[in-house]
């Protein structure tokens, strides 16, 4: 036998063997074979008429389902491809089947389906259900372009782009895509009509839903259900799966059970509210599965990072598909916000004992709080100090100034709370203004903390009562209330992401059953600048990503071994740390198999340090620690500790000495006593706690130090921060002001508008022109002048750019306010809205058009509603050319019913 011959062998043994077995191939099954004989198509090839596959791996019926070709683990194992191909025509000539192929190294394996795609690196080999299910799609899929999508499921113009914009990807044999679509414009209906289209086609046939957390899986299983009613659904918890074509899961489940399952056990997996906490987090399930992956967000592009664009293969920062909230409201598909500043005295002033007035210094002394401790920054309430006043102030500005119904109770509203504790300050403080409301159940707090908080939270989203849910982080994303009018910014937030995620909970569209009343914006109510921080600060805090603590503890260990060798001092025991640490990595692991041979070697002779030798160890193998079952946290953070004392030690930092070893002290003094483990230690803990133990310190005293308290720490007590508690009255100071007058008057938005609203009704029955228009006359330009020359005047001063401030609509015009106030808001069916709905009428009676078609129908529908009339010529001029050539996208009768039915629906409109 060769060398060549005995390291294939030998790579066959050690690896390839055991990974086949894995995912149940074996001769022992039946399922296997080994050396497959083969005879060439042509045997003037060259290669003899006998070749022998490396192993042939058999379906069910017995006949060869898929060809393993093996190269050395020294080699590329791309290297056989030509090979396996070979084998595979072989195997089709004699079988009438195409079979599969895996080439692999023992390290590394690629899945080549010869009839789709291109070979692809997966984690592990396909077990023979997996394999049987591929080949039954292969064989009776149909091409997703002849499949109509479902108009009932997703019926929008751009949902059905972003459909297409996917389908088509498929079937070009794209296999990952991100799906950008603003919060309220259905990307879970869009996903169940993509997966619909997806499952009729027999493209897929088992699809993985996830999402992080609990409540956002169970509200899309719901949808699921109700839009995919004959379709077998199932959750995925507590580490058990099921045989459900749809299946759902939070990450954190999906966690404890990927590794379980086969690589090729999903062909789809959607993943909710993509953004950078997958990457971080959660890479290893999609690593592991080989499916097509689709990712939604409603982030908008600007703040995607990097990295969740890798994952989804969009290296250009252009996602498959982008519908912003901007397009969406300009579509009257989501509504826009308006913003009430709201600030407290305290909160812009701080609370300072010295300087409070008298009255309030004796009640801060009568509730036995010292003056001198009062000295805090506004920015400080609800972390150092607590009062109870400020928070019944948020609760009365609430109550004045929120979105109510006909019968005077706020709208759906959140309240978006700073922790449990203040949720609960706010429930109390409701409890206590209002609390004839409370009889009735207004004000829920709605979080983790709150036993049955789902059960609470479906009366919210189905019942009249609760109006308002306080919460802490639970409702922040994903939750689907479109009744919401109010949210109510109680906390500061610094994430650019985090704050257009909450500000999504209100955007979605809503008709008010009983009174027919529609939402047209919802109120912002910020006690906290936040709109002021963003515009400061558009990016928001940088979301740095933190160091896995295992990689931070391995790096260390670097360090102090090479403070240790450049000291010529002992480095056995570092050297003997850092090779536990990569022992404890997952050998199965895709990520850790490519450095099987590296890992083998470090085992059996550790390097010299050098420069090159620390980088690579520090950039390429310590990332692979993330992905080792070490210890708990409290002692991987009292590790860390352990050895930044021991590196600062060893550089002679002694400021660094000195912070580290109080962090150390502090953790081996909050142990808890009465634990039988660390009272057998009491003796050392004692020597620990003394000033004589950190006077001296040598490397057995601080490896000793590490290795007798680390395994303690599970049994660490924590001591509550202290927080002043005090009730001190408070009111709101600042809210927004609107400058109208000539010489500086000016007013609160909100009283601003109460006045013009009653300036105008007043006025309606004393000028003809405001009577013409309140019973819907079209007035004349010198009509409206007159309107305005009488608006305009001492005391209010209303005028169209007043007013559009006021309201926050800077595209409206003077006629369209005086509408708005005189005719109480009804709204009527407009020519816009008429043009809308015979569009999406079109797609939905033309299921079978592609992306590139729809996205053409959007531009021409908005040319139909801002310039009239569309020609033929119209559409191959700008700005529609710059679209698409409509006679490469449209067959000519289509063309002909498409500018028939824009100018049909234009004199209608007339």
């Amino acid at each position: 036998m060769t060398t060549s011959s005995r390291n294939e062998a030998q790579t066959r043994i050690q690896a390839i063997d055991s990974q086949l077995a894995h995912a149940g191939w074996s001769r022992n099954r039946r399922t296997l074979v080994e050396e497959f004989l083969l005879k060439t198509a042509e045997p003037d090839s060259g290669y003899g008429n006998e070749q022998f596959a490396d192993y042939v791996l058999l379906g069910s019926d017995g006949n060869p389902i898929a060809v393993v070709e093996a190269k050395r683990s020294s080699r590329d194992e791309l290297a056989g491809k030509r090979q396996a191909a070979d084998y595979a025509d072989a195997i089709k000539a004699k079988f009438g089947s195409n079979p599969f192929i895996f080439l692999t190294n023992g390290k590394e394996i690629q899945f080549w389906d010869r009839e789709r795609y291109a070979p692809r690196k997966v984690s592990g080999f396909y077990t023979r259900d997996d394999l049987e299910r591929l080949r039954h799609q292969r064989q009776f899929a149909q091409s997703l372009a002849g499949v109509t999508i479902n108009a009932d499921i997703a019926g929008r113009d751009y949902q059905n782009e972003a459909i297409r914009r996917v389908t088509e990807g498929v079937d070009a044999a794209n296999r990952k895509f991100l799906l950008v679509m603003a919060t309220g414009t259905g990307k879970t209906r869009t996903t169940i009509a993509l997966v619909d289209t997806l499952l009729r086609s027999k493209r897929v046939q088992r699809v993985l839903f996830l999402a992080d957390r609990r409540e956002l899986v169970r509200q899309a299983m719901s949808e699921f259900k109700s839009h995919l009613p004959n379709e077998s659904l199932a959750r995925i918890e507590s580490g058990e799966t099921s045989g459900a074509r749809i299946q759902f899961s939070t990450y954190p489940s999906m966690t404890q059970v990927f590794s379980s399952l086969s690589v090729g056990y999903y062909d789809l997996i959607v993943a909710d509210e993509s953004h950078r906490s997958i990457y971080q987090r959660y890479k290893a399930i999609f690593d592991h599965f080989d499916a097509i992956q689709l990712g939604l967000t409603a982030t908008p592009t600007d703040y995607i990072d990097h990295n969740t664009f890798e994952l989804f293969d969009c290296g250009d920062g252009a996602p498959s598909y982008y519908y912003s909230y901007e397009q969406a409201i300009a579509d009257k598909n989501l509504v826009n916000y308006r913003v009430l500043d709201a600030q407290t005295n305290f909160q812009l002033q701080g609370i300072q004992g010295n300087a409070l007035p008298e009255p309030l210094k004796q009640m801060a002394h009568d509730q036995g709080v010292d003056l001198d401790e009062l000295n805090f920054d506004g920015s400080d309430i609800e972390k150092g100090i607590i009062n109870q006043g400020t928070t019944d102030a948020m609760v009365r500005e609430f109550m004045d100034k929120s979105r109510k119904d006909v019968r005077g109770l706020p709208h759906k509203s959140i309240i978006f709370a700073v922790s449990h504790a203040h949720a609960k300050r706010l429930y109390e403080g409701f409890n206590r203004l209002y609390p004839e409301l409370q009889r009735q159940g207004m004000a829920e707090i709605i979080d983790s903390h709150m036993e049955r908080a789902d059960a609470t939270l479906d009366d919210f989203k189905y019942r009249t009562m609760p109006r308002v849910a306080i919460s802490v982080d639970m409702l922040d994303t994903g939750v689907d209330v479109p009744a919401i009018q109010n949210l109510v910014f109680a906390k500061p937030v610094f994430s650019k992401v985090k704050f257009w995620q909450m500000i999504g909970r209100g955007t979605r569209l809503h008709t008010e059953k009983v009174t027919g009343e529609i939402k047209k914006d919802f109120l912002i109510i910020d006690h906290w600048k936040n709109f002021a921080y963003f515009k400061l600060k558009p990016d928001g805090e940088i979301d740095h990503s933190s160091e896995p603590l295992p990689v931070r503890l391995f790096r260390l260990r670097l360090e102090k071994w090479q403070l240790l060798h450049a000291q010529q001092q002992d480095t056995q025991s570092a050297i003997e740390d850092l090779l536990a640490m990569l022992q404890t990595l997952p050998r199965h692991s895709i990520n850790v198999r490519p450095h099987w041979d590296e890992l083998d070697a470090l085992a059996q002779q550790w390097p010299r340090p050098s420069q090159n030798t620390l980088e690579h160890l520090s950039q390429t193998i310590a990332p692979l620690m993330r992905l080792a079952p070490l210890a708990g946290l409290d002692e991987l953070q009292f590790r860390i500790w352990c050895e930044r004392l021991t590196v600062a030690w060893l550089m002679g930092d002694v400021t660094e000495q000195a912070k580290v070893s109080e962090r150390i002290q502090e953790a081996v003094g909050s142990l808890a006593d009465n634990i039988p483990e660390v009272q057998r230690v009491a003796e050392q803990r004692t020597w620990v706690q003394s000033v004589g133990f950190w006077q001296h310190l040598n490397t057995t005293r601080l490896n000793s130090l590490q290795s007798v308290f680390s395994p303690l720490m599970r049994y660490r007590t924590t001591t509550p921060s202290r927080t002043i508690e005090i009730n001190l009255p408070d009111s709101i100071t600042q809210r927004s002001w609107i400058i109208y007058g000539p010489t500086g008057e000016g007013a609160f938005a909100e009283s601003y508008r109460e006045q013009v609203e009653a300036l105008v009704r007043r006025l309606a029955d004393q000028l003809p022109e405001l009577a013409k228009l309140k019973d819907g006359e079209h007035l004349m330009d010198n009509e409206l002048e007159r309107i305005s020359a009488t608006l305009n005047q001492t005391d209010l001063f209303v005028t169209e750019g007043t007013l559009r401030k006021a309201f926050e609509a800077p595209a409206a015009s003077l006629a369209d306010f005086l509408r708005h106030i005189l005719c109480g808001g009804v709204h009527l069916p407009n020519r816009e809205e008429r043009i809308n709905t015979a569009f999406d009428a079109f797609i939905a009676a033309h299921g079978y058009l592609r992306a590139n078609q729809l996205n053409f129908l959007r531009a021409v529908k908005a040319a139909v509603i801002r310039h009239g009339r569309i020609t033929r010529a119209a559409l191959s001029e700008p700005p529609l050319s710059r679209v698409g050539r409509v006679e490469a996208l449209f067959p000519p009768q289509d063309i002909d019913e498409l500018i028939n039915l824009a100018n049909q629906l234009l004199d209608e409109a007339a």
